[in-house]
């Protein structure tokens, strides 16, 4: 149901927010990724993370900041995202998805054996994850002599 306009529902949770507050506020760092405003993006998912640890879009939230940084080439900040965002939420979707970019990023910072450890250990802790897992593999192949 929907509230009327200008009555708040009572929260039993300090920052909890209704859903559609939340959705809002990640789609619109979404929409900032989409038009390539990437700094823009990356803080604003960054804030939304802070802001929100529970939220379920949260996971997403901290992948995204990641993803921005690989792309930009900051492997040091691109690693941190992807660390944070395995060990705090490592049933997230995402999660196979940093793993992987993990493993890349620290290839990328020339951390081979910490890079080719995160690629190995992808297939044994996210075994259903078929396609990183295949990626994984690829770039171990390239990457880890």
């Amino acid at each position: 149901g929907t509230l009327p306009a200008g009555k708040t529902q009572p929260s039993a949770v300090a920052n909890s927010v209704p859903p559609s507050d939340t959705r809002k506020k990640f789609d619109a760092a979404m929409s900032l990724l989409a038009r390539a405003q990437y700094d823009e993006a990356s803080a604003s998912f960054r804030n939304f993370a802070d802001t929100y640890p529970g939220d379920d879009l949260t996971p997403q939230a901290v992948y995204w900041v990641g993803d921005i940084a690989y792309v930009q080439k900051d492997y040091q900040g691109a690693a941190q995202a992807f660390v944070e965002e395995i060990k705090k939420y490592p049933t997230s979707p995402r999660a196979p998805d940093s793993m992987l970019k993990l493993g890349q990023s620290l290839i990328a910072m020339d951390q081979k054996k910490e890079g080719c450890s995160a690629l190995a250990a992808l297939a044994s802790k996210y075994p259903t994850a078929k396609t990183e897992i295949e990626q994984a593999k690829a770039a171990r192949k390239d990457s880890c002599h």
